[in-house]
């Protein structure tokens, strides 16, 4: 039986799911989903980029995130709980990787390596920012210095 969830009401994906029943929801690495009902194992909720369409899926493909809700009942809305600046490289990240891959299939060669370089400089920042053992000052220096290395890497 499907019971509205309590607590977990926010995730990431972390293995593709192509949805294949009836009420299935395809799910891509890397979406995040907003949880509605729970049962036995799957997650009854939407990807947030796309409120409109539900669908279940399998609870082990998710990765729970802390969250606070907005709004609860019908139309509630669950909020990442974690770093803006985190959640920006997680998004930047995301998006560069389609540009990275069509640099590679075209062969440009420097702006792949390039890009390459710049997308591991982030995912070390970001890690560091995850890890939680800087100083306040280090924190605020490095959140800087990502989000001007976001900002040139989108010119």
């Amino acid at each position: 039986m499907w019971t509205p969830t309590k607590t977990n009401k926010y995730g990431v994906v972390i293995y593709n799911w192509h949805g294949d029943n009836p009420y299935g929801l395809h799910l891509e690495i890397g979406d995040t989903v907003q949880i509605l009902e729970q049962c036995c194992g799957w997650f009854r909720g939407f990807v947030t980029k796309n409120r409109s369409v539900k669908g279940i899926f399998p609870s082990t493909y998710i990765h729970l995130k802390p969250c606070r809700v907005e709004n609860e009942g019908t139309f509630e809305t669950a909020i990442p709980l974690e770093d803006m600046v985190v959640r920006e490289v997680s998004l930047v990240l995301r998006d560069w990787n389609c540009i990275w891959k069509s640099l590679y299939v075209e062969r440009e060669t420097y702006k792949f390596i390039t890009l390459r370089k710049v997308m591991r400089e982030l995912l070390e920042w970001r890690k560091q920012l995850l890890t939680g053992t800087l100083t306040q000052d280090q924190t605020r220096e490095l959140k800087l210095k990502t989000t001007a290395k976001i900002d040139w890497g989108n010119r």
